[in-house]
């Protein structure tokens, strides 16, 4: 393994304080400490970090008793967070860096090959092998300034390609989630995937259907909450890797300008929540299940109440939704027949209801894209609120 040692001097400014702050206390109490992964890619490419992780040859154990504000997570993989408050007590904003132990290459497997516990520790040339991508298994020495390179990630990221580290075919049933990190990681910075990936994601991408509903909630919100969703969206569909996070979905328009919407309003640095991504994923199915159960009953409303709730629970089964957000696109849902009647005596009323500013601007994407027929409604409904 050929270690490749780069100088290079961040600018401050990008530096995380509170990730330099745990390095120097962990580097103090005799331990060596690292940035890693993604952060240093990213700063390499001179892009703003979102997060900054660390590893370390100190056992989380050792660490947690370092810092006052930390917890012991995890199972699968044992690391530490810890916390940091910024702001004043009432206002205070939480964040946390997360530590990790150099892990070695053993690891326990369940009968299909994921994964199931990592937690036996290594050297800094153990934990390289250990990690996903090249791009991502880059260490940055602070007291040195040098960026450590034990695999081959400065050259991938000169060459603006993605390799992962060792066979895909293993790689990618040990953890399927790599799958969709390798479409994300490719679409983000604008690079190539290599040949062995693509055809590795081809053949295994129904592996993905062997992760749990909860982790790839927070992994759906990574794909598409960022300024590339739609490009995100459509790499999945061409791979074959979204019928395994939305089987109930299907490309249309409204949902490219839902996802146009969204990377806009994050370039603007506007609010942005996985609610009405969700709810336009599975607006087609919610309507379709709609008009089923309608020919069947009488009663409008119930019969949408009953969609939504049917395809929100087939949604649950692949990827997890807390319970707030379920309810919360349910509500979406069931506002629209109600500003589609445009009735002037309810006007006031609807205009006060919490949901009313996100169904509105669901209602507008709709008449912009898969229902011009609403465009009279979206006009009255803009107007109602001046």
């Amino acid at each position: 393994m050929k270690i490749i040692r780069q100088s290079v001097k961040f600018d401050k400014k990008l530096l995380d304080k509170d990730a330099l702050e745990v390095i120097n206390v962990i580097n103090k109490a005799g331990f060596k400490a690292y940035l890693v992964g993604g952060c240093v890619r990213d700063l390499l490419l001179d892009l703003e970090p979102k997060d900054f992780d660390i590893a370390t040859n100190a056992k989380p154990e050792q660490v947690h008793k370092l810092f006052k504000r930390s917890r012991l997570i995890g199972r699968r993989f044992r690391l530490v967070h810890v916390m940091f408050y910024h702001g004043q007590a009432s206002h205070s904003a939480r964040k946390f860096i997360e530590v990790a132990t150099f892990r070695s290459g053993k690891v326990q497997t369940a009968k299909n090959g994921v994964v199931v516990r990592d937690n036996c520790y290594g050297s800094i040339k153990d934990d390289v092998v250990r990690r996903d991508f090249n791009i991502n298994a880059l260490y940055y020495d602070i007291k040195t300034q040098e960026v450590i390179d034990y695999i081959g990630g400065l050259e991938d990221i000169k060459a603006q390609e993605v390799h992962i580290i060792g066979n895909p075919k293993l790689r990618f049933k040990q953890d399927p989630v790599r799958m969709i990190r390798a479409i994300r990681f490719q679409t983000k910075l604008g690079f190539q995937l290599s040949n062995e990936i693509k055809s590795a994601i081809f053949e295994q991408a129904s592996l993905l259907g062997n992760i749990s509903a909860a982790r790839l909630y927070e992994e759906c919100i990574k794909l598409f909450h960022n300024e590339y969703g739609f490009e995100v969206y459509e790499r999945l569909e061409k791979y074959g890797l979204l019928k395994y996070l939305f089987k109930q979905t299907h490309k249309n328009e409204f949902i490219k300008k839902a996802l146009l919407n969204t990377s806009d309003r994050i370039k603007k640095n506007q609010s942005v929540t996985p609610v009405f991504l969700f709810a336009v994923f599975l607006w087609q199915a919610q309507n379709e299940r709609f008009i089923a159960l309608k020919n069947k009953q009488n009663c409008s409303s119930l019969a949408m109440n009953q969609a939504s709730e049917e395809v929100i629970i087939n949604q649950i089964k692949q990827v997890s939704m807390p319970r707030w957000l379920s309810a919360r696109i349910k509500d979406v849902w069931l506002m629209q027949p109600r500003l589609e009647k445009m009735q002037p005596k309810k006007v006031k009323a609807l205009l006060g209801n919490p949901r009313f500013r996100m169904a509105y601007d669901f209602l507008l994407l709709r008449s912009i894209s898969i229902n011009p027929e609403l465009v009279k409604v979206a006009k009255f409904w803009t107007k109602a609120q001046q």
